[in-house]
């Protein structure tokens, strides 16, 4: 058999069959975390619209309640950790949705430090740390934003105003749970329940997207040279050998009574075929029925998650796909991110901004990063306090709708009746 030979016999054969069964074990377990995730998500939603149900408190409650404070959920364990590298690169972003955690080997998280423990309360006005010496607590009123770690089980509570940003860490098993009661307390307490469902809509619907491809099947022509020895590894330690040989033989030559303290050698080419994850078909292969599915028309965007009744469900067919019902495929390109500065010739459409004023700038209310330096027009666009311009923090939508800015002297929405929600930028 020559080398342009493209029959599947020999040591192609042999190559294209382990190829082939690598890619499978990779689509398998990609898809296994593609519907692992995708079942949370809905589960999420589904019970976001559904209205809280009132925990029972323990007896010997550790924190004192307000006559008609409902109790939603406690949590033992808990850790009251704070922010010690304000701009860290890990830290999440405030956000009006629910994140769940990510199945990941637990680590230190960096940025944060735990600086108490005890029990957090979570209550339909605000969220309670009894401390193993003090109690911390976070009124819903007061609070700026929310921010899940979407790889750590923690979550921050940005303060409306001046302060330390601190928050709690749970433990990972109920974090998705304490998640969801917490973020949907505050989401009703702020008049922002309707926002929060939509982010979590979109979050199910973007995820729908991200359907791992099937692969294209290994062919003997794709076999590469190496694959012909019995032992491939063998002509990479031999190319190492000379690598280092050839360097060796270089220092000696040119300092023989010197050795070179700390050199690092990086000989050689790797001889490593190319990484077959996404390859490309080949021409004339014909195409997966999967990946056919993955492609529709650019006109329609798929409707967010299905009815949780009965009837709906039963008459919904599942996708063959593995994916859940009443959510048919659409194109990737409706899910593409926005671009983070919008053309001053175009304004985003009222649903990007979950009733923000248009606006040049991609400012809204859905999420997003927070605007600690607003545009010097923004007052243009938005209806904005008198003293805007004295806060040094980022803006936020006070109760009355008008806009200020956090950092002031008596809170940024002090005199407009407290905060309603953050202003993000896309």
């Amino acid at each position: 058999m020559t080398a342009n030979d493209g029959a599947a016999r020999g040591w192609r054969a042999r190559w294209v069959g382990r190829e082939n069964e690598r890619r499978r074990t990779a689509y398998d377990a990609a898809l296994d975390a593609w519907r692992r995730r995708d079942a949370e998500l809905r589960r999420l939603y589904a019970e976001a619209e559904e209205p809280v149900p009132q925990a029972e408190a323990p007896a010997g409650l550790p924190v004192g309640l307000d006559d008609g404070e409902v109790v939603l959920a406690v949590q033992p364990d808990a850790e009251l950790v704070e922010v010690t590298a304000r701009h860290s690169p890990e830290l999440p972003t405030a956000e009006l949705t629910v994140l769940p955690v990510e199945d990941a080997s637990p680590r230190r998280p960096k940025g944060v430090g735990v600086i108490d423990a005890g029990t957090a309360v979570v209550t339909d006005r605000r969220l309670i740390l009894a401390g193993r010496t003090e109690h911390h607590e976070w009124p819903y009123a007061e609070v700026a934003g929310i921010a899940h770690h979407p790889d750590e089980p923690y979550t921050l509570l940005h303060p409306d105003g001046p302060g330390r940003l601190r928050g709690v860490r749970v433990p990972r098993g109920v974090a998705s749970a304490f998640r969801l009661r917490l973020t949907v307390a505050y989401a009703e307490a702020t008049e922002a329940r309707a926002a929060l469902l939509d982010r979590l809509d979109d979050t199910v619907v973007a995820h729908w997207h991200e359907q791992p491809p099937v692969p294209a099947p290994a062919t003997p022509a794709d076999a590469p040279v190496t694959a012909r020895l019995v032992r491939p590894a063998l002509i990479t330690a031999v190319a190492v050998a000379l690598a280092l040989a050839a360097v060796a033989g270089v220092v000696r030559g040119s300092v023989p009574d010197r050795p070179v303290v700390g050199m690092r050698v990086d000989g050689g080419s790797s001889t490593e075929p190319t990484d077959p994850g996404h390859p490309s078909p080949p021409s004339g292969a014909p195409v997966s029925p999967t990946a056919t599915r993955l492609t529709g028309p650019t006109s329609d965007r798929p409707p967010g998650p299905a009815p949780t009744t009965t009837a709906a469900t039963s008459a919904t067919p599942a996708p063959t796909t593995g994916g859940p019902p009443g959510v048919p495929p659409a194109p990737p390109s409706e899910t593409a991110s926005p671009s983070p500065t919008p053309s001053p010739s175009t304004s985003p459409t009222p649903a990007d901004r979950c009733g923000a004023p248009p606006n040049p700038y991609g400012y809204n209310y859905c999420g997003g990063s927070l605007v600690y330096d607003p545009a010097p027009d923004v007052c243009s666009w938005f209806a904005c306090v008198d003293n805007l311009w004295d806060g040094n923090g980022y803006l936020v939508q006070c109760k009355d709708d008008l806009i200020s800015r956090t950092g002031m002297q008596r809170g940024g929405c002090g005199d407009h009746g407290g905060t309603r929600r953050p202003v993000y930028v896309a």
